[in-house]
């Protein structure tokens, strides 16, 4: 006996809206189509996300294919210091004569790696507490959420200054540093989402049915909170890649390891003289983050619908 046979042969249930979304506030059982291929399809159909996908696949090939294509070494400083851009160095040299080009490449891996790999640690983090705490309610929920609140006002720039004295300055440690201080974001939205579907008419009945608290929650309610924590863990990553730049910028990051933050921080006492070394990383973070952004933002429209006529 499968949940879905128990509901369906069970109390009945409202009618669903199929023409809604998932958030849309419709308050009978959500529909998978509505937060699956549905939601896809209207993503792709939406200009401004197109761009902002186009542009990020753009990074990441570049990041990934980008040094096979250009196989120049981004740490031998073998060249003349600080050449202009030019045909044999489309992005000059810095001051160590360095192949700048083979440098962006290579720090444009670190910072798509940091946002990537801190999204993804937030939302499985902040989805398995949120979920719980949210779903269970009572003495669990108090509980986790006093977790929640005291990794939310821990700043990450304390914990990169202490870790970084302690264990050296690394990427795994910004990664890591990074996703304890951001998870509690993503959490939040899944316990309020969880909250929302465990009163729900579906979920009642299943409980009503004898199902265990653990599978209702794993089988029926955690697909439904999905689409808006995976809306919250990308506007994560775009913060990442942020406060992956600042912390670079100060210089609490590994040096011998180039990312678009050491890149841009290196090249400040060179801007008068070498513009390219502050211009090219600083114009790639800020593209990199308004594209992320804008795909978060368009996934948000799509997914709550009425937030956006809020909006508007």
């Amino acid at each position: 006996m499968t949940i879905e046979s128990v509901i369906l042969d069970g109390a009945p249930q409202q009618p669903v809206d199929h023409a809604t979304t998932v958030n849309g506030g419709d308050p009978g059982r959500p529909s998978r189509r509505r937060s699956g291929p549905t939601w896809v399809r209207r993503l792709f159909r939406t200009p401004s996300a197109i761009i902002s996908l186009v542009f990020m696949a753009l990074i990441v090939l570049g990041s990934t294919i980008g040094p096979l294509i250009y196989p120049r070494n981004p740490i031998a400083a073998i060249y003349p210091p600080l050449l202009p851009p030019s045909v044999a160095f489309p992005l000059g040299t810095d001051q160590l004569g360095r192949d700048f080009l083979a440098r962006v490449l290579a720090g444009g891996s670190v910072t798509v790696f940091v946002g990537i790999a801190v999204a993804l640690l937030c939302l499985t983090i902040g989805l398995v507490i949120g979920a719980i705490a949210g779903f269970y309610g009572g003495p669990v929920d108090m509980v986790l959420t006093k977790v929640v609140e005291f990794f939310q006002v821990i700043p990450a720039l304390i914990i990169a200054l202490v870790a970084s004295y302690l264990l050296g300055a690394s990427v795994p440690l910004v990664v890591g540093v990074l996703a304890i201080t951001m998870w509690p974001q993503v959490a939040r939205i899944a316990r309020a989402e969880a909250r929302r579907i465990s009163t729900l008419g579906y979920v009642e009945s299943a409980r009503a049915a004898g199902f265990s608290q653990w599978r209702v929650l794993v089988s029926e309610a955690v697909p439904n909170m999905l689409p808006p924590v995976i809306v919250s863990a990308t506007m994560t990553a775009a913060l990442a890649i942020l406060t992956e730049s600042g912390l670079s910028f100060i210089g609490l990051t590994d040096p011998q390891t180039p990312s678009w933050g050491s890149l841009l921080s290196s090249a400040q006492p060179y801007m008068q003289t070498a513009w390219w070394l502050a211009v090219v990383p600083g114009l790639l973070i800020f593209l990199i983050v308004l594209a992320v952004n804008g795909l978060g933002e368009t996934m948000n429209d799509i997914l709550n619908p009425t937030l956006s006529r809020v909006k508007s």
